[in-house]
């Protein structure tokens, strides 16, 4: 059956890819559809004055050589096309040689594959980001499981030993304190990994507020005294200057960012002085726990806010939530929090909080 070229050159002008007949011996563009009119903003006329080289942004001899092949068996291939003004775009071509009127001729169709380089980018994207959150629940997996293992164990040696006391003829009630004592710090230490945990999974923005009125100071305070013998083991020197500012806020959970800011400061502290102070700037109340410690590079200071995230080695210990907990918890007042540090010189925390 014979082609009809009303239907020919209808299906041409209209179909949705670009089509172009390229000179096989000097890359000149001997037509052009509408498609291709649009796609490279420029008139077809003007279209018709320019080369394939002119259209691809690739190196010449890359070119040269898919138009040879083209010409021999035709080729499928992805490039860069260049628009009118400027802009770039990327391709898909199906081009193969043909002789028309006795010339030989590149007939190429060419379909614009923006939307699918946008669609592969991005699942390369969630590709990576699954395998970064794949990682990072293994390690904190591992983690957990000897953080979680170790106070365990420590309460376990310790109700053996206190078992071990009250066999004995002659029970020395500090020495059984002593032993109390332990298992208890032990077991106040699993209550707060649980409790970590369990805040870890509590959404943005659901953290529950029992709101009333609160004395910073008190509460910086109260919080010092009750990691007395944390500081003391560590031996640094922890300072308070935080006067009398009061403020709406959930006295239990503030009280957790600051155990947490503390807690972080004595770990990489180095056991040198640490500084607890406080001002009122405008309607809000900030706090600065100020360290002399390792300190993290600037490319940290915001990744360790985010959940599971740590800015040092893994034997140093903990779950990585701290400053995630805190994070959300001050957020959650409506208040920021903050981090200024220089890798070997120690860390500023500064956390702010609205105080009506």
């Amino acid at each position: 059956m014979a082609h009809d070229p009303a239907v020919t050159g209808y299906l041409f002008e209209h179909a949705r890819d670009i089509i172009l007949v390229i000179d096989a011996a000097d890359g000149h563009i001997l037509d052009a559809n509408q498609a291709a009119e649009s796609a490279y903003r420029c008139p077809r006329d003007e279209l018709l004055t320019l080369t394939i080289f002119d259209l691809r942004i690739e190196e010449l001899p890359r070119v040269t050589t898919q138009m040879q092949t083209a010409i021999s068996r035709g080729v499928l291939f992805e490039a860069v096309h260049r628009r009118r003004d400027g802009t770039t775009f990327p391709v898909e071509v199906s081009s193969r040689g043909e002789v028309m009127a006795g010339r030989h001729c590149l007939f190429s169709i060419v379909r614009d594959i923006s939307n699918r380089k946008e669609l592969e980018r991005e699942r390369e994207q969630l590709l990576a980001t699954t395998e970064h959150a794949l990682a990072v629940r293994q390690e904190f997996l591992v983690i957990a499981s000897h953080e979680l293992r170790t106070p365990v164990t420590n309460v376990n040696l310790q109700l053996q030993r206190l078992v071990r006391l009250l066999d004995r003829p002659e029970t020395d009630h500090a020495q059984l304190r002593s032993v109390g004592d332990a298992a208890l710090r032990e077991t106040g230490r699993l209550g707060g990994l649980i409790t970590a945990l369990i805040d870890a999974q509590v959404e943005k923005g659901q953290l529950a507020l029992v709101r009333a009125e609160v004395d910073l100071a008190d509460l910086v305070h109260d919080v010092v005294e009750r990691l007395r013998m944390r500081v003391e083991q560590v031996g640094s020197d922890v300072s308070v200057e935080v006067p009398s500012l009061h403020g709406q806020w959930d006295r239990l959970r503030i009280e957790q960012v600051v155990t947490n800011l503390l807690l972080n400061a004595l770990k990489y502290g180095g056991g040198r002085p640490i500084r607890v102070r406080a001002e009122a700037v405008e309607h809000m109340a900030q706090l600065d726990v100020i360290d002399h410690g390792i300190g993290v590079g600037h490319e940290d200071t915001t990744r360790i806010f985010g959940k599971f995230e740590r800015a040092v080695p893994a034997h140093h210990g903990g779950l990585g939530l701290g400053l995630f907990i805190a994070r959300q918890i001050v957020e959650a007042h409506g208040g920021t929090i903050s981090l200024d540090s220089t890798l070997g010189a120690g860390s500023v925390f500064r956390v702010r909080l609205p105080r009506g």
